[in-house]
């Protein structure tokens, strides 16, 4: 390569630089992020009689303590913090910066004529998001006086025409005295007088440019027009060095001696082109900057016409084709043929809205189609510094999208996402209504529970997606057997709910519930199976049973026990004598509590998968009971009972305990560094000294705190909102991992969500079964991946049970799943044997 064309990269040089801009006819002050002189130029130093030295490191109001509440600062501010640039004039703006414009007698200045140019200089920071302002300030005195300079100059021309008689000497001493150029020249073009100005502003001695043709100096002159009237143009001017510049130019004509004279008074306008593109430049740049926002943004003035909208904002209006600028509303409507909301389809109707103060509303627009779009819109009102008003800019924001995920997640809170029945939430809402509404008509109501008989064991024979199959199914057939002011709930599992409203008798009941009995035991065609299932049903009165809810609730449960313990596939009342049901339950209590100290107890791990790469990252920690007499025991069965009672808290502690254990145990057979999932249960969260719990048992067993990951529920995180943020960010200043369990199925506010100190949401099993088959599904699990991610969550799934799911989840950018396609929760010896066989 020849080493000639080679870049060169040695060009930058400070004291050049330096010398570059103090060499520089305008005024250069560049201000750091943090409001920080740090160049203050020659000129600056020569026309505010402030030297650099004693300048740097000050802020604008340090050196110009008269500027603290002007516009100065204000712009400083913007271009920092907002990167906008703004120029300022002192035509519009009493009061820019005091420095002196040197007049022609030396040492005697006057008040600058200042044109201020505020700009975003982000690559004189040490870091790329601060940004430092430059200010340019130009004297354009000599300009505003050359401008009535040249008004005065063209009457003293016609004077001279009309007193022609006026000696020679006295003519030239006017012209030579001008801050402008003067050229005298006849109808062919050559020159006859060439004052003082013009050898400054063209390079040429006067006795070079006398006798030369006026074309060689402005070589596009319109002489033609100047026949009939004085013109002015800007012209292209050449100096005598071949330089090109522009020059605002003056003609007029006048007879004199019986020949027309043509006189030219020109001033050079180079710098104020220059300008001129520059703030061109800007306002295209911003033109596309604001074409190329998502939202819908118009400009308008004071009264209410448009200035500039961008191209999302004409095509909800209509008006993508119409000339729209300088326009009011009701002058574009008469204009416009479209069937769209119209010119105003983004302001408010509400005529109490104040114009004065930005304000923030919902509008609905129609465009041509008739489509209906909701716009989240604010109205920002723009002032003058004197605090008139300006104008206003609209911002609309489609917010349709977010409005239809927002009903179906406040649908999901309210229902269950598998059968789309009420779910607990709005069930125990709807019981509360039924009650008040009963006392009120003075009739009866009933409250039934109703549970599938063994529907473990369609689970674990058919899996998981025959027994969600089934659950629907059941969701169909409860809600045909009673009338549209009852109510059918899914509670969770295969536990349902109905509430029978406006009951004249209690034997109303129970022709509803041997309704349902005979509907639930006719088989059910699931996909290439039959299924056969039944239900067991406790029926509760209100107000002859009682007129609490939460006892109601109580006491269905209890009736509902009953029908299970005496066979199952019938239906009972409550009564009193239902009491010795809790009996029964302190027996599996009193069993519990022997397990604790018998080693009946077992954690089981199921691994958690990190799904970009298939690698095992952890584990859930599930507890087992092993009961001598009746074998395994499911944590659904037990559960429940350890959660009414203080054993939830004992076994938690045991759960934790047991875990940080194992976690060292696999650390000593060198198994890799793995995060264990602990759920704690809603009792655990209330108990006093959770934190010192969590601590104690870190501390005893060694463990990481980076590799414990906690889970609680989202119906505890939306508990006592303050006390959980509180709770939350102490263990998480521990280094312990926070997971939202079952993400989804609750009802969370995003307000306190996004305050919570949550590093994982883990969404619940239910959301996933039917990927593939309802897109709704499929939108709500993205629309709660991405709301994970934004918010800087990971984001867990559980349930994957087959490789349709897993390819979605992957597609949507999930980072960690569990279920049964993977591997279900094994022995703590045989997940070891997973892992290592893993990394082989």
């Amino acid at each position: 390569m020849d080493q000639t064309l080679e870049p060169k990269t040695d060009y930058f040089n400070p004291a050049v630089f330096r010398e570059f801009i103090d060499a520089a006819e305008i005024g250069i002050i560049v201000v750091t992020p943090a409001g920080k002189i740090s160049i203050w130029n020659e000129w600056m130093a020569l026309r505010s009689g402030i030297p650099a030295d004693w300048v740097l490191n000050r802020t604008i109001a340090e050196v110009f303590p008269d500027l603290e509440e002007s516009r100065i600062n204000d712009a400083i501010a913007e271009t920092i913090d907002e990167g906008r640039t703004t120029v300022l004039s002192s035509t519009l703006h009493k009061s820019l910066f005091p420095v002196l414009h040197e007049g022609r007698i030396p040492g005697r200045g006057e008040p600058m004529q200042q044109i201020v140019v505020f700009k975003p200089l982000a690559t004189c920071c040490e870091m790329d998001k601060d940004r430092c302002c430059l200010i340019q300030i130009f004297d354009v005195t000599n300009m505003s006086h050359r401008e009535a300079l040249l008004r005065q100059q063209a009457r003293t021309m016609e004077a001279l025409a009309e007193n022609y008689r006026l000696a020679e000497m006295q003519n030239r001493a006017i012209v030579n005295n001008t801050a402008d150029a003067i050229i005298t020249f006849g109808d062919d073009g050559i020159i006859g007088t060439f004052n003082a100005a013009a050898e400054s502003i063209f390079g040429y001695e006067a006795a070079e440019a006398v006798g030369i043709s006026i074309f060689k100096l402005i070589p596009n002159i319109n002489l033609a027009a100047v026949l009939d009237s004085s013109t002015r143009q800007d012209v292209t001017a050449r100096h005598k060095s071949s330089r090109s510049f522009s020059l605002e130019l003056s003609l007029s004509s006048m007879e004199l001696g019986g020949k027309t004279m043509m006189i030219a008074i020109g001033h050079d306008i180079t710098q104020r082109k220059q300008m001129e593109i520059a703030i061109r430049n800007q306002m295209e740049w911003l033109k596309t900057l604001v074409d190329a926002l998502p939202d819908s943004v118009c400009f308008k003035d004071e009264h209410g016409r448009w200035l500039v909208a961008n191209s999302h904002y004409l095509a909800a209006t209509g008006l993508s084709d119409a000339e729209y600028r300088g326009m009011t509303n009701a002058e574009l409507a008469e204009k416009s043929q479209s069937k769209s909301s119209g010119p105003a389809a983004f302001e408010p109707q509400d005529d109490h809205i104040p114009s004065d103060a930005t304000v923030c509303y919902e509008q609905m627009v129609k465009d041509a189609e008739g489509t209906q779009t909701i716009y989240d819109v604010t109205a920002i009102p723009l002032f003058y510094e004197d605090g008139t008003q300006r104008g206003k800019v609209i911002i609309g924001r489609d917010i349709t999208e977010r409005k239809l995920v927002a009903q179906r997640i406040s649908h999901l809170a309210h229902h269950d996402s598998l059968t789309g029945l009420p779910n607990r939430e709005l069930f125990q809402e709807r019981l509360r209504q039924a009650m008040a509404l009963s006392k009120r008509n003075r009739d009866r109501s009933a409250l039934m529970f109703l549970d599938l008989d063994k529907f473990k064991d369609v689970n674990d024979t058919l899996g998981h997606h025959i027994g969600d199959l089934l659950l629907k199914a059941v969701a169909k057939r409860l809600s045909r057997c009673v009338r549209e002011t009852d109510m059918v709930a899914r509670l969770g599992g295969d536990e349902f709910a109905v509430i029978l409203t406006h009951l004249s008798d209690p034997s109303d009941a129970t022709k509803v519930a041997e309704s349902i009995i005979a509907s639930i035991s006719d088989p059910f065609g699931l996909e290439e199976h039959e299924v056969l299932t039944s239900t067991s049903i406790g029926i509760t009165i209100s107000p002859d049973d009682s007129t609490n809810p939460e006892q109601l609730l109580k006491n269905a449960d209890m009736a509902m026990f009953r029908s299970k313990a005496e066979g199952r596939n019938n239906y009972h009342f409550y009564v009193a004598e239902m009491d010795e049901e809790i009996q029964a339950r302190k027996l599996i209590e009193q069993d519990l509590r022997n397990a604790m100290g018998t080693n009946q107890l077992r954690l089981h791990f199921q691994p958690l998968i990190e799904v970009a790469t298939g690698a095992i990252v952890g584990c859930e920690a599930l507890i087992r009971w092993l009961h001598p007499f009746h074998g395994w025991v499911s944590p659904v069965n037990f559960i429940p009972i350890a959660e009414r009672s203080d054993l939830i808290l004992s076994i938690g502690r045991w759960v934790l305990h047991r875990a940080c254990q194992q976690s060292q145990i696999w650390s000593r057979e060198n198994l890799p560094p793995l995060k264990i999932a602990v759920n704690l249960s809603p009792a655990q969260f209330k108990q006093r000294g959770l934190v010192e719990i969590i601590s104690s048992i870190l501390d005893q067993t060694g463990m990481p705190p980076s590799q414990l990951q906690l889970e609680i529920t989202e119906g505890i995180a939306m508990q006592n909102v303050e006390q959980t943020l509180d709770i939350l960010r102490q263990i998480r200043a521990m280094g312990v991992v926070i997971s939202i369990d079952d993400f989804g199925t609750g009802y969370s506010s995003l307000n306190y969500l996004k305050r919570f100190p949550v590093d994982k949401l883990k969404i619940d099993r239910s959301f996933v079964v039917d990927i593939g088959k309802h897109p709704d599904n499929e939108a709500v699990v993205k629309a709660i991946v991405d709301l994970g991610h934004s918010l800087g969550t990971r984001v867990n799934v559980e349930g994957v049970e087959t490789s349709e799911q897993l390819d979605f989840l992957t597609k949507i950018g999930v980072d960690e799943a569990q279920g049964f396609l993977f591997n279900p929760a094994l022995p703590p010896e045989e997940f070891a044997d997973l892992v290592r066989n893993s990394m082989q």
